[in-house]
């Protein structure tokens, strides 16, 4: 699907897996007044209404960011807030239902804003920037098994087999908060860069050399996303498996800044120059006007002082 107002493709594509009965996972993508969000989210595999969690957590931050009140905020902020308000939504559902108890959802969403692009994530749903054919990961797994890689206890390997590997330490409906990782300053986007949001039915699966194999064997967006579902069923779907892949094809960061600056620079020229143009326009005209205007006012005072002074002596007279 083309969204030509933000110059971007997205194709995408949402599978059961083959071991799970339901797709607890959910994606949309939607214009909001801060740009336009595209957004997944994994239902917690193994907790109650997981599909009902995903989906509500989506419309939660659809409708907390198309709030036309709200938009007096700057976008990390908005972010931030819609997933807290999300957050407070599912835990609201729970107090009214105590069926839907233990629900959650992870979420990953990246904001577009001409050339650059904000991201927020909760849990292991993970977003990757593809740019000159090169993959790199740009969100951070909120999970037990991240934390003990970052503390060097367990190696990239042996985190895709550890046994801790599903426990995550942020997520949507669980926590009184959840604190979500935001982008708070943009990134800027270059020509045919490509932005991948997935769920993590997609990384169980495939590697990032088996990711970037794909995203680049097949140009078009729509049909990658298809090859990565493929990908991930094929080493075994053990999970549910979503993908949206979005292609970005406007002009670059820093070529749209340099359109910026020029502008500016024409602003300031075209400025400074009628500035200049008025001094010696005044210097020229205004002077002789502002001379012959107090001339005549000296006229016009010298005048008012005669015919008083006459008018005085003509009564003196009569008298």
């Amino acid at each position: 699907m083309r969204i030509d107002t933000y110059n971007i493709i997205v194709g995408n594509a949402t599978d059961v897996g083959k071991v799970r009965e339901v797709n607890e996972d959910y994606m949309s993508h939607f214009e909001t007044p801060y740009g336009y969000c595209i957004i997944v989210c994994d239902g917690m595999g193994g907790h109650a209404a997981g599909d009902i969690a995903s989906q509500g957590a989506i419309d939660a931050i659809k409708r907390y960011l198309q709030d036309g009140k709200v938009t007096m905020l700057d976008a990390p902020n908005a972010l931030q807030n819609a997933i807290e308000f999300a957050n407070y939504k599912l835990r609201e559902m729970v107090k009214q239902n105590q069926t839907l108890s233990g629900m959650g959802t992870t979420c990953v969403l990246a904001l577009f804003q001409k050339a650059e692009m904000y991201m927020a994530h909760a849990g292991d749903s993970r977003l990757y920037l593809i740019r000159n054919k090169k993959i790199k990961q740009l969100s951070k797994d909120h999970s037990t098994v991240q934390n003990l890689i970052d503390a060097g206890v367990l190696s990239e390997s042996e985190a895709l087999v550890s046994e801790k590997r599903n426990q995550i330490t942020k997520a949507i409906g669980i926590f009184d908060k959840v604190d979500p990782s935001v982008t708070k300053e943009a990134i800027g986007l270059k020509q045919y860069d490509k932005i991948l949001l997935c769920s993590d039915g997609l990384t169980t699966h495939a590697g990032n050399s088996e990711i970037l194999e794909i995203i680049n064997n097949y140009s078009d967006v729509q049909e990658a996303a298809l090859k990565l579902i493929e990908k991930a069923n094929f080493a075994g779907g053990s999970d549910n498996i979503t993908v949206q892949l979005i292609q970005y094809n406007g002009k670059s960061y820093r070529n749209r800044k340099k359109i910026h600056r020029n502008k500016r620079l024409r602003l300031v020229f075209v400025t400074l120059i009628s500035v200049i143009l008025s001094y010696f326009a005044f210097q020229k005209w205004g002077t002789s006007i502002i001379k012959r205007t107090i001339h005549d006012k000296t006229m016009i005072s010298d005048s008012t002082r005669l015919k008083a002074i006459n008018d005085s002596v003509m009564e003196i007279e009569k008298k």
